[in-house]
């Protein structure tokens, strides 16, 4: 996927899988180019999730899924704290 293509899912609900059993919902708050391109012509950009205060997840590769979207998995690297709890980044290079 392309920044652009993120840029559709700004501010929609995604469900991030910690295990087995439990979920945590997040909402896409930022896409962000680097403003320099890859060998292929794509963008070098950023994603930012804001989730909530707890659980404060690892770094790691989870299992995020969103309505229209589906389903996949991406390495999320949390990144900051906020009044509506924690950021998490996902650089795509």
């Amino acid at each position: 996927m392309t920044k652009e293509n993120w840029e559709a899912y700004l501010n929609k609900d995604f469900q991030v899988q910690v295990d087995h059993r439990n979920a945590v919902d997040m909402n896409l708050v930022s896409v962000s180019g680097f403003g320099r391109r890859l060998n292929g012509g794509r963008e070098a950009y950023s994603l930012l999730f804001q989730g909530p205060g707890q659980p404060v997840l690892v770094q790691r590769i989870y299992r995020i899924q969103q309505s229209q979207l589906g389903s996949m998995d991406i390495f999320l690297v949390p990144v900051g704290k906020e009044a509506g709890g924690i950021q998490y980044e996902a650089v795509f290079t």
